[in-house]
């Protein structure tokens, strides 16, 4: 097993009960990617992951953006590695959730039976297939061309007895969504990722402002706005393929609901695959505001309703 960096800020030795709180961990890694070989070695990495965080008490862990698969894929890739919602990544997360009784966040390239090629998250639980999410928001032109934008909005489902929420990179930068889940009864919102800094455009000309470091205003921003515990699982290194080359940020995290790192990578989790595990307790988390909350005084509603793709 390659080294893995575990930074802890766990409140208690004992995780949460059930429908108090969750124990979230979060991998951070440099992983192969846009082969057959190369999912076969991140299934392995996710199983070697996952009996690691279940050592710790973790009841789930999220793993970065199109993991099984790496990000920077060009469409053909995309059609040769894409697997249905039950397809073999899946079943692995769904054994492996069993076999070390821990929840998993799987995001991978899923092929719809329509034959629509999404860029999804699956939630796996006690063997089952408890959640799959296609990604609605898509970012930039390879995104578009490689993918089909979800029509469904995002999924809350019950970890723990804890009410999570799913998105998925991009998707983190929109509040509507943020409203939508937290009105839907999400405590807990899981964020898998892929932001890197420059990267090459299909022009083949290189970005000339960097993708903007979210966790610094966003993320915060919106835990301590919505009440809501935001979790942000991004990849670490670099990827290179034949369309130029991505620098990932490595800035992965938990921030509480109001707007404090529970846990986050800093510069050493950059250089080195990194577990990070925090307690998401509501019960430890003071007031935001003396009197005022913001879902509950909001006059405008989430209309819970996706608009066409323009």
């Amino acid at each position: 097993m390659r080294p893995v960096r575990i930074v802890s800020r766990l409140t208690d030795r004992e995780p949460p009960r059930s429908g108090t709180g969750i124990r979230l961990a979060l991998f951070q890694g440099e992983n192969p990617s846009g082969s057959s070989a190369a999912v076969a070695e991140n299934l392995a990495r996710m199983e070697e992951v996952l009996a690691l965080a279940a050592g710790y008490g973790c009841q789930l862990c999220a793993f970065p953006e199109c993991f099984t698969t790496g990000y920077a894929l060009d469409r053909e890739q995309c059609e040769q590695l894409a697997e249905p919602y039950d397809g073999p990544s899946v079943q692995v997360a769904r054994k492996v959730s069993t076999r070390h009784e821990i929840a998993v966040v799987l995001p991978y390239v899923e092929r719809a039976a329509n034959g629509d090629l999404h860029d999804s998250v699956a939630l796996a639980a006690e063997g089952e297939l408890v959640a799959n999410y296609r990604k609605t928001h898509l970012y930039g032109e390879a995104e578009r061309e490689n993918f089909t934008p979800g029509h469904e909005l995002p999924p809350v489902v019950e970890v723990n007895g804890f009410p999570v929420g799913l998105l998925n990179c991009y998707e983190c930068e929109f509040p509507p969504l943020y409203q939508s889940l937290v009105g839907r009864g999400a405590r807990l919102i899981v964020g898998p990722t892929a932001a890197d800094r420059h990267f090459t455009l299909r022009s083949g000309s290189p970005t000339l402002v960097a993708y903007p470091d979210a966790t610094e205003h966003i993320i915060p921003a919106m835990a301590a706005v919505w009440r809501v515990f935001v979790a942000y699982a991004n990849r670490r290194g670099w990827e290179v393929s034949d369309r130029g080359q991505w620098e990932y940020r490595g800035n992965s995290g938990i921030w509480a609901p109001d707007g404090t790192a529970v846990v986050s990578a800093g510069p050493e989790e950059r250089a080195v695959d990194s577990l990070l595990l925090g307690d998401c307790l509501p019960s430890t988390v003071p007031p935001f505001s003396p009197e005022g909350d913001h879902l509950a005084d909001s006059r405008i509603t989430a209309s819970n309703r996706l608009l066409p793709v323009g």
